[in-house]
């Protein structure tokens, strides 16, 4: 979500010239993702994008991200290139946010679920090459993942909790209020279910890697045919299941998930795609829609941003995740079951 900024063009003006020593003839915000990014045009006619990251964003987070996309670029990978300030150091602050300037990259984006099998296959080939290449990183400075913390029962009744009290404040919504109630009822029953069940307890041998952290067809940009020309945003790189990002990545770029249901023999064919590039295991087939499904199940994010903010995107895209939840409800056994088809 995007927080409030103090950046006005002038000062924007005035911080570039002082931290970069380039002069701006023009200032446009782009919308998107969770930072507030500015596109400039210098004097000279240079294009640089302006990133001003949440508070949450430390410049050691930064820096991370600049270890990573260095190192991956040095593997043939496109990502962004960072301009460094005068000092030498590769971002400044401004009023306790982190700021960095890029080059600015020519190209398109595309939405959730907007993807052709095509781009459905390039998606997961750029996953696995990615995922595949970190493995050598050399830098100590990722977020390490406990795989038995991350499918205890301590997460659902942390979730059960945190849905609880969004449903207090959506009590006080004479708008959306009922249906958001509705919603996370729901998402506290199936979490209830999850529970009980214990079935994806059993997901303490999936894959753990080191990876992008946030990957998904908004992380893309798009040459004129439609192909991927650089892949951005590492700042959440760190290890996690690669399973939760197979299926989240999937999910996000094909058009036919839009109401929430996967094509399930387009997962087969992403998750082919990506065993080109990286390795999986059968646990990683059979826990692949619990996995996802704990986690989405377990966020609060959209109804939180609403209720508190009054973000109705953001609130679109809670709904959009219930409804994935309800999905995988019904379909997690028969998902697996058709994985575990799968040649590895």
């Amino acid at each position: 979500m995007l927080e409030k900024t103090e950046f006005t063009k002038d000062t924007i003006k005035e911080e570039v010239k002082k931290h970069y020593g380039i002069s701006i003839r023009d200032i446009n915000v782009i919308n998107g993702g969770s930072a507030n990014i500015y596109k400039i045009i210098s004097d000279s006619g240079n294009k640089y994008i302006l990133k001003e990251f949440q508070s949450k964003f430390s410049g050691k987070t930064i820096l991370k991200e600049i270890n990573v996309i260095n190192f991956l670029r040095k593997k043939g990978l496109s990502v962004p290139e960072y301009i460094l300030c005068l000092d030498g150091k590769e971002y400044f602050e401004y009023n306790e946010k982190t700021v960095i300037m890029q080059k600015f990259i020519d190209g398109k984006t595309q939405g959730n679920y907007t993807g052709d099998v095509e781009q459905m296959l390039e998606s997961a080939k750029y996953l696995g090459i990615i995922v595949n290449a970190l493995e050598e990183y050399p830098y100590d400075d990722m977020f390490s993942c406990n795989i038995e913390k991350y499918s205890s029962d301590e997460v659902i009744d942390n979730s059960i909790r945190k849905h609880l009290d969004l449903i207090s404040l959506a009590e006080k919504d004479e708008n959306h209020g009922k249906e958001i109630i509705t919603d996370l009822k729901d998402k506290i029953d199936m979490l209830n279910i999850m529970k009980k069940d214990g079935t994806f307890k059993g997901a303490t041998n999936v894959t753990v890697k080191k990876t992008h952290g946030d990957y998904n067809v908004l992380q893309f940009i798009y040459n004129d045919n439609g192909k991927i020309k650089v892949i951005i945003d590492f700042v959440n790189a760190g290890e996690m299941p690669i399973v939760w990002e197979i299926a989240r990545s999937y999910n996000y770029i094909d058009k036919y998930c839009k109401c929430g249901e996967f094509n399930i023999e387009h997962l087969v064919m992403y998750i082919k795609e990506y065993l080109k590039y990286s390795k999986l295991n059968k646990d990683d087939l059979k826990y692949l829609p619990y996995v996802y499904l704990i986690q989405v199940l377990s966020s609060t994010y959209g109804y939180k941003e609403y209720l508190k903010n009054g973000n109705i995107d953001l609130l679109h895209f809670g709904q959009e995740r219930t409804n994935i939840c309800r999905y995988l409800m019904r379909n997690a056994k028969i998902i697996s079951e058709r994985l575990l088809e799968i040649d590895i």
